[in-house]
């Protein structure tokens, strides 16, 4: 047989398998996108065709210039409304794509509690479904852990509080001496632990008050740096700037922001300049070190837990990655964010956002 007189019959037998596959299934077929656009585009050359017919066959055009203007003028808008109809059918049937959109986005950004609306059965529906069906699995995985990890911490604390206690009977200075230093290194990576995940769950809930950000941030420096005051530049705006802010979240940001300056910067080099700036109700805390700086690859990531661009560099510090994380949070659960800039040869340049209102 050649090949001319075997593609009718080929055509013949796809044909009928198309129909088995439609009988077989009749609500998934017709719910499918394919067979919609086809019925569609289908529909529309009906439409056009009947219509093309009617106005040929009620004014005939033979001799006549009148009728052939009238069905210019009959027919034309006839196709454009056709047309549109077809447009607006077509972006009806993709709707479902800016809902996907929307959905993926806000996901993305962490709100692991949105879904999106099902509206129809679908591949745009079943794709949601499974959009859905994703984020929940993803919401699972993260409550576990963070349960985890927040019942590792508070079971942490009981042997610690052992250590501490047997501690006491240690007579030797040097060596009593290295395990407080470890032991409180390791009390204050689980506060840390503890808070950041505190802010994870809670930070939209999280109380507020009007805070005097000169007068805070002036008691963090004298409070918490007392033999480093010499190594730190304050600059503050001369009116007080009263926003509303959690002042305890807030201190443990601005100290934490500070400590890790002042472990990279050198200490016979230029002082940390620690400056304070409001604009539009949201407070700017910037701090700038003289150190070696970061490396631009490394610049996204220093502000996720337990990340340290060079693991060297944490090595006998007592420190794990979880400060600047922390200020990162803390910054976040304000409504806010923290900024990481290292111009080459400047050190490091880490700015805080606060905004001084919740934002929705």
């Amino acid at each position: 047989m050649s090949l001319a007189a075997s593609r009718p019959r080929i055509m013949n037998n796809r044909f009928v398998r198309a129909l088995k596959w439609l009988a077989r299934k009749p609500v998934n077929a017709w719910r499918s996108l394919p067979v919609r656009l086809i019925l569609i585009f289908f529909a529309s050359f009906i439409v056009i065709s009947a219509a093309t017919a009617a106005l040929f066959w009620i004014f005939p055009v033979q001799g006549s210039p009148r009728n052939m203007n009238v069905v210019r003028v009959v027919g034309y808008p006839t196709i454009a409304v056709v047309f549109a109809g077809c447009y607006l059918a077509v972006r009806r049937l993709f709707y479902p794509l800016e809902d996907i959109r929307i959905g993926t986005r806000r996901i993305g950004e962490g709100q692991l509690d949105y879904r999106i609306p099902i509206r129809r059965q679908d591949e745009f529906g079943r794709l949601s479904q499974r959009i859905n069906h994703m984020a929940d699995q993803v919401k699972r995985m993260l409550e576990g852990q963070r349960q985890l990890l927040l019942s590792l911490s508070h079971e942490l604390r009981t042997p610690l509080t052992r250590a501490r206690l047997a501690l006491e009977f240690i007579h030797d200075k040097e060596v009593r001496s290295h395990l407080e230093y470890d032991l409180a290194s390791m009390e204050r990576m689980i506060t840390e632990l503890l808070e950041g995940e505190r802010l994870n769950t809670q930070g939209r809930q999280m109380s507020r008050s009007r805070v005097n950000l000169n007068k805070l941030m002036t008691e963090v420096l004298r409070g918490d740096f007392p033999n480093d005051r010499h190594r730190i530049s304050l600059s503050v705006p001369p009116a007080p700037a009263h926003l509303s802010v959690n002042a305890f979240r807030l201190r443990m940001l601005v100290r934490n922001l500070v400590e890790n300056a002042l472990r990279y910067n050198p200490q016979d080099g230029k002082p940390v300049e620690v400056s304070l700036r409001v604009e539009d109700k949201t407070a700017a805390i910037r701090v700038q070190d003289h150190g070696p700086g970061i490396e631009p690859e490394h610049l996204e990531q220093v502000t996720s837990a337990f990340y340290r661009a060079d693991p060297s560099r944490g090595a006998g510090t007592g420190r794990h990655g979880l400060g600047l994380y922390l200020c990162r949070v803390i910054a976040e659960a304000h409504g806010g964010a923290v900024e990481v800039a290292s111009p080459p040869g400047s050190g490091a340049c880490i700015t805080a956002r606060i905004p001084g209102e919740p934002r929705g």
